[in-house]
């Protein structure tokens, strides 16, 4: 088992070893309290730097107006129309349960979250 690196790489073995988690089993959690101190610091600055982000986006979004294309000396930025089709699989759920059944696919993955107690 590798350290943790926070690569990719890490996570996928994380996962091929501990893919299921054993029902209500639980372990005290020891000697993780600052390190899940700081994990909430990274992620108050991340949310911070997203939103400061978002801003920037916003105010280049407002100066093209209704523009696809910009350009400056040293940037590209392209804000184009998408168009889309998805299906709706809750409608599909509900009208139509047997196709729901036999085209959906599950998936199984382990949801780690982090709470103050």
């Amino acid at each position: 088992m590798p350290p943790p690196d926070g690569s990719r790489a890490c996570d996928e073995v994380i996962e091929q070893y501990f893919h299921t988690a054993k029902k209500a089993s639980e372990i005290k959690l020891v000697g993780f309290d600052e390190k899940l101190k700081r994990r909430e610091e990274i992620l108050r600055y991340v949310a911070e730097l997203q939103e400061e982000q978002k801003q920037i986006e916003q105010e280049v979004k407002l100066f093209m107006k209704d523009n696809e294309l910009a350009s400056s000396e040293c940037f590209r930025v392209s804000w184009k129309n998408i168009d889309s089709t998805k299906l709706d699989t809750t409608r599909i759920k509900s009208e139509r349960p047997e196709i729901y059944i036999d085209y959906g696919k599950a998936s199984h993955y382990r949801r780690f979250e982090v709470k103050a107690a």
